[in-house]
């Protein structure tokens, strides 16, 4: 069966590659010799994204203008298998991200940090740093910041200008940010990774490889924090595959007729 690139999942953009075409791709913006106009963007898209996504127009526009949108969770890989539009590979951000790291040192290129608490900042700028002796981290900057601060850190931004920007402020705001100040920041890509600096800092722990490879790792994040995450688990998720499923039933009744 051919797999098409771009898929929809109730109308929310997702690129189906494989790990090896997504590191192409990555590899292709920071090494291209053009000059930068505009930051490269890419996100995530998940069951949390999609349905944000369909409340907000703003990050709707955000994800279907993005220059990547990578597959994020055993929820899409479900619904893909449901509709008939297989996904190649869960490609989350917290996975991903360290890889594209790997990469950057490698390769001489290099990462500036921004968002999460100062002190978590902090924590994942040093274990990064253990992981990979050899990146080249030439900045970081903690998330909570006002416009004044704002300006000063897209100053230092552009002043370093970063192969790679890893922005960790939750979606939607991520998203956002990223897509309003791509014209003007001198960094070859901006990946929005979420509460990646969370796990990398080690203050939130990463459910068991088991766990993961069965695609349960949603249960262990409940557990984890059952206040913010439970109307993802008991809402968002049955909302999303009701829909699916319906979509599915409407597509099984049309070819039947």
């Amino acid at each position: 069966m051919l797999m098409r690139e771009t898929i929809y999942f109730l109308g929310v953009r997702v690129d189906n590659l494989t790990l090896e075409q997504a590191l192409r791709r990555i590899n292709g913006y920071i090494s291209s010799s053009k000059a930068i106009s505009c930051s490269r963007k890419v996100f995530f898209t998940n069951v949390h994204s999609i349905h944000l996504a369909k409340k907000d127009s703003d990050l709707y526009r955000c994800i279907s203008n993005a220059d990547m949108v990578l597959p994020d969770g055993s929820g899409l890989k479900i619904a893909g298998k449901v509709l008939n539009k297989p996904v190649k590979e869960n490609l989350n951000g917290t996975d991903f991200t360290p890889i594209v790291c790997l990469m950057a040192e490698s390769m001489g290129r290099s990462v500036y940090l921004l968002g999460a608490k100062k002190d978590v900042l902090i924590k994942c700028k040093k274990n990064l740093t253990k992981e990979f002796p050899n990146l080249n981290i030439i900045g970081a900057q903690h998330g909570y910041f006002d416009a004044a601060e704002e300006k000063k850190i897209i100053e230092d931004i552009n002043k370093k200008k970063p192969d790679i920007l890893l922005v960790a402020m939750g979606s939607p705001f991520q998203e956002k940010w990223i897509t309003h100040n791509a014209p003007r920041l001198k960094a070859r890509i901006c990946l929005a990774v979420g509460g990646l600096f969370d796990f990398l800092s080690e203050e939130l722990e990463r459910a068991p490889l088991w766990m993961r490879k069965l695609g349960l790792e949603w249960v262990f994040r409940l557990l984890q924090d059952p206040r913010s995450k439970w109307s993802r688990v008991f809402i968002e998720i049955p909302v999303f595959f009701y829909l699916i499923m319906s979509i599915r039933a409407f597509q099984t009744n049309f070819y039947r007729t």
